[in-house]
């Protein structure tokens, strides 16, 4: 045993013949591990769930699911992604040997087989294992599921891409954190344009899977990386694509991301549809964009009444307003009263800083980080982060952090020497 723990070793044994289950019972009872067993794949799910097990042995063939899709299923929750999985197969043929590492197994046995080697097998996977629990104990935190923030809006025009963008830009430049964008507009996404990529591999390569069948490795093969580090995944190019992607598939993916990322930015469409409603239940934060015309007004109540009638809460949904347009525009103040929902943040009208970001294909928080809107955003995106982030100093403060702390103690100075000012004399020294 390891230092981990003084307890034996849990096994489960899945296997849909009654004899081969007892004689692998009794022979690793012998070896000093506790047997849970199960009769078939459905049966399996329910007792890892049950007994949590240290390592799964499974039989490949068995009726219903086979042992590979069992396998490809465990690996679908995030809690079970290490578990060690030895899968038994009838034959040693090639077939057989991809087929159980590419579901997802760490080692494969071929029968017939010694009891004695199975047991090395687990023993070897088993050190394994702790050494990687080892590793993670040792670490000085333990990691947490992404922050999710999305960015809606039920009118096109607002600026929904941009605001996305360079949100994700500012957190990653903030923290140096993994960030990941997601480009959730499948018709036309505007993430690949604004970042000057070509979108080889997009969401659409997923279609290709089953919810079943979906593993880490597929959904690593679309995620693209920029210059600046920020991670992100792209909308098909071709709207065909996007109706054969299949909800599940694009959902399950989402869920494995979150526990790969300090961040995920979300440019939702403009609508609400049954992804659409996922994602935004499943947000930390929610940013609502409007531009000072009254369409958007409209459509922005609509989107605020849903969001109540939803269950949300009001300090998940932050409003940003964007003047699109250089005048003649509603009041803020106006807005907050029809909308009865505050402002978060004000972005002027910037037609030259945004039309060149765009038309280049460099952001702004990239191409001008000194400009006073990518300031606007980066204090935003400070405000958006995790509060375990902002409450303490990063051991290696980033240029973008040193620029929003120094906005900070700008504005906090005003207000202490105005709170000094207002205190009686007996407070001075």
């Amino acid at each position: 045993m390891t230092e981990l723990t003084t307890k034996p070793y849990k096994v489960l044994v899945v296997d849909d013949d009654r004899i081969i289950r007892k004689i692998l019972e009794i022979a690793l009872d012998k070896e000093g591990y506790e047997v849970v067993t199960a009769v078939d794949g459905n049966d399996a799910l329910q007792q890892v769930r049950i007994h949590h097990p240290d390592i799964v042995v499974t039989d490949k063939m068995m009726p219903e699911m086979d042992g590979f899709e069992f396998t490809r299923r465990l690996r679908r929750d995030p809690e079970f992604v290490h578990l060690p999985i030895l899968v038994l197969t009838s034959q040693s043929e090639l077939e057989d040997k991809l087929g159980a590492f590419e579901a997802g197994a760490d080692d494969y046995l071929p029968k017939p087989f010694e009891t004695a080697e199975l047991a090395v097998r687990l023993t070897a996977l088993l050190r394994r294992a702790d050494a990687l629990k080892l590793a993670k104990a040792g670490q000085l935190e333990i990691s947490e599921p992404a922050r999710l923030i999305v960015v809606h809006s039920l009118r096109g025009g607002t600026g929904c891409s941009s605001l996305a963008v360079n949100l994700s830009l500012a957190l990653r430049g903030l923290w140096q954190k993994s960030t990941l964008l997601l480009d959730m507009v499948f018709t036309a996404g505007q993430v690949a344009l604004m970042l000057n990529r070509t979108p080889k591999r997009t969401w659409a390569d997923l279609s290709r899977y089953s919810s079943i069948e979906l593993d880490l490795e597929a959904i690593k093969s679309i995620i693209g990386q920029h210059d600046s580090g920020l991670a992100y995944i792209l909308g098909p190019s071709n709207p065909a694509n996007a109706e054969k992607l299949d909800n599940e598939v694009i959902t399950l993916a989402i869920s494995h991301l979150r526990t790969k990322f300090d961040y995920i930015v979300a440019d939702l469409p403009h609508r609400f549809d049954d992804m659409t409603l996922h994602m935004l239940d499943y947000a930390d934060q929610i940013v609502l964009v409007v531009s000072p015309d009254l369409a958007s007004i409209r459509a922005a109540a609509i989107t605020l009444d849903t969001y109540r009638k939803l269950g949300y809460e009001e300090d998940k949904v932050k409003l940003v307003l964007n003047w699109t347009f250089e005048d003649g525009g509603l009041a803020s103040k106006k807005i907050e009263e029809v909308l009865k929902h505050p402002i978060s943040l004000v972005l002027p009208f910037a037609p030259r800083q945004f039309v060149y970001a765009i038309n280049r294909g460099t952001p702004l928080l990239i191409s001008n980080p000194a400009d006073p809107v990518s300031a606007l955003i980066e204090d935003f995106a400070f405000r958006l982060s995790k509060p375990g982030h902002q409450s303490k100093k990063p051991q290696q403060p980033s240029e973008t952090w040193t620029r929003v702390h120094e906005r900070l103690d700008a504005q906090s100075l005003p207000a202490q020497k105005t709170k000094e000012r207002s205190r009686p004399s007996f407070w001075s020294f």
